[in-house]
């Protein structure tokens, strides 16, 4: 880098250079951490939406066995296709290939990122069943008190169920539970909730939860988790 010696016909002093040296560091610094920041936001969108994928791909690979199970439970003893006594698939061709398309598509996304556990702010977000595994953890004091919002997404909710203990032992303050893309379909799945001591707000997002489609659900978790004193659930407050 050339060094500026004469600045408006003044000689520059050595001080100024060191001051401009100081600024073009600090300057530099702010560059790299901006661009860290920035790849760091990227990687967890990348990683999101693989989860995403292989979220939708699971259930459509146990949407497709259910459907099976049931076609086979339903199909007469005699096939249509059985006429000379032997058995013979309509589609040869066809059958089990979108089976194995969507296991193969899951496989291939297992071997990249599964999981993410992500700390902003007073909020803690785990995103895939592989983040459950992180309440393992021995978490700094500051960051377990810090934690008063838990956000589950793209979990099944009965495997959150068993580690909701482990929750409130890492994270005393986590006071609001947040769930989206968990799979909670039943009114009877808020029962598992009682199991902790304290919750004041509760969200249910309607994507991946078709529990929100019954009219009286907000009813039923008042009934059911009473002993909470329930102040807000999905944002809206709750008298009693």
């Amino acid at each position: 880098m050339l060094q500026l010696r004469q600045l408006d016909t003044r000689r520059v002093t050595e001080e100024e250079r060191r001051m401009a040296s100081v600024v073009a560091k600090k300057e530099e610094e702010k560059r790299r951490e901006s661009h860290k920041q920035s790849l760091l936001k990227e990687k967890k969108r990348l990683t999101i939406n693989n989860i995403a994928r292989q979220w939708d791909l699971q259930h459509r690979v146990t949407n497709i066995a259910a459907n099976q199970d049931r076609k086979n439970s339903d199909s007469p003893s005699l096939d249509p296709c059985q006429m000379d006594g032997s058995t013979t698939s309509a589609f040869p061709e066809e059958t089990g290939s979108l089976d194995s398309v969507l296991t193969n598509a899951l496989q291939a996304l297992s071997v990249t990122d599964t999981h993410l556990v992500d700390v902003d702010g007073d909020t803690l977000s785990l995103y895939g069943s592989g983040a459950l595994e992180s309440l393992d953890r021995n978490w700094s004091i500051q960051t377990a008190g810090m934690v008063t919002t838990v956000s589950f997404t793209f979990i099944e909710f009965d495997e959150i169920v068993q580690v909701l203990p482990k929750l409130k032992m890492k994270f005393p303050n986590s006071l609001h539970l947040k769930f989206k893309e968990t799979n909670l379909a039943m009114l009877q799945q808020f029962n598992a909730l009682a199991q902790l001591h304290r919750v004041d707000q509760l969200t249910i997002d309607p994507q991946g939860n078709p529990v929100v489609n019954f009219t009286l659900w907000k009813y039923y978790v008042l009934f059911r988790l009473s002993h909470f004193n329930m102040q807000k659930i999905n944002g809206t407050e709750q008298s009693l």
